[in-house]
């Protein structure tokens, strides 16, 4: 029930979140469809299409695509209002108002420019002389220009780009595929040649610990051992001292003894545990020594032999 409590409360936490990012994006939009408004009103077509197109990339939307296009035609910017159009008539097929706007500005275009639909795999973004054309990544953008030599830029993931250079003429309808460029090469890593192996390997199982660590554990068995029976001999001598003239303070003194004495006996049994299985387990006691070949002549041929010392 507590892990179902913990789920239900992260599940009305992130929708908060996300719901806090939507009004935050709403706003932003919000805020650019005003600025262009404002702009249009001044005269200032150029800001007016540029908050326009702001705001649609903030939070798409058709009344924001379709002021954007009317501002490129108040600013003579048909190559621009053209290819809006088109995001406009496929985005929003469903609205009338929408598909009678593209329709309009597609139909004059068709008589003044060259259509190119770029299709790139995967998505890329387009620029077209050096400018940004696509508002969002595709993997088709379909783009109306001026006739004449134009530069289209594809780029991909990884800030790859590719350039493809194109000469349209008017009422020209093209296709233009772009690949991405092959990844960067990486650079030539160079096998390291294995260390050779030496000729008196030691052995896998070989104990890791010199005897000098269990002769330690040793050495520090036997004082706790010595200083357990000389705690215990105190300890008896405070409990006789307390039948003979019982008091609080003789009581109190053979209790801190009996203490002590119980933490040494338990320290002195776990030294002497750890220092067996030291000894045992892990203590090299001897040095091995590699195997020896012997090879020696004979009357009939060599003899081989194999030996070894410990």
């Amino acid at each position: 029930m507590r892990s179902f409590a913990s789920f239900i409360a992260a599940s009305l936490l992130c929708t908060g979140m996300l719901a806090g990012h939507a009004r935050a994006d709403i706003s932003a939009a919000a805020r650019a469809f005003s600025d262009g408004q404002a702009a249009q009103l001044e005269g200032n077509y150029e800001r007016a299409a540029q908050s326009f197109e702001l705001a649609y990339n903030i939070s798409p939307s058709r009344e924001a695509l379709r002021s954007a296009i009317r501002a490129r035609q108040l600013n003579n910017q048909l190559p621009r209002a053209a290819t809006l159009a088109q995001v406009l008539a496929t985005k929003y097929a469903d609205d009338p108002t929408s598909t009678k706007l593209a329709a309009e500005v597609i139909a004059e275009a068709r008589t003044k420019l060259a259509r190119v639909s770029i299709s790139c795999t995967p998505q890329c973004t387009l620029a077209v002389g050096g400018r940004a054309i696509s508002l969002t990544a595709a993997t088709t953008h379909i783009v109306f220009t001026t006739a004449g030599r134009q530069a289209f830029e594809a780029t991909f993931a990884g800030d790859r780009s590719v350039t493809r250079e194109i000469t349209t003429r008017v009422g020209d309808d093209i296709s233009l595929p772009i690949e991405p460029p092959p990844p960067p090469d990486l650079p030539e890593v160079k096998p390291t040649a294995a260390p050779a192996a030496t000729a008196q390997a030691p052995s896998a199982d070989v104990k890791p610990l010199p005897p000098a660590v269990a002769l330690v554990g040793v050495a520090t068995t036997l004082v706790l051992g010595t200083l357990t029976v000389w705690s215990g001999l105190d300890t008896n001598k405070a409990h006789d001292a307390y039948v003979d003239a019982p008091s609080k303070a003789g009581w109190n003194d053979g209790r801190s003894k009996q203490l002590r004495t119980n933490l040494l006996i338990g320290g002195t049994a776990l030294a002497g545990t750890g220092t067996a299985a030291v000894a045992l387990l892990w203590t090299r006691w001897g040095t091995p020594r590699a195997n020896e070949v012997a090879i020696a002549p004979t009357g009939g041929g060599v003899v081989v032999s194999l030996g070894g010392r410990f």
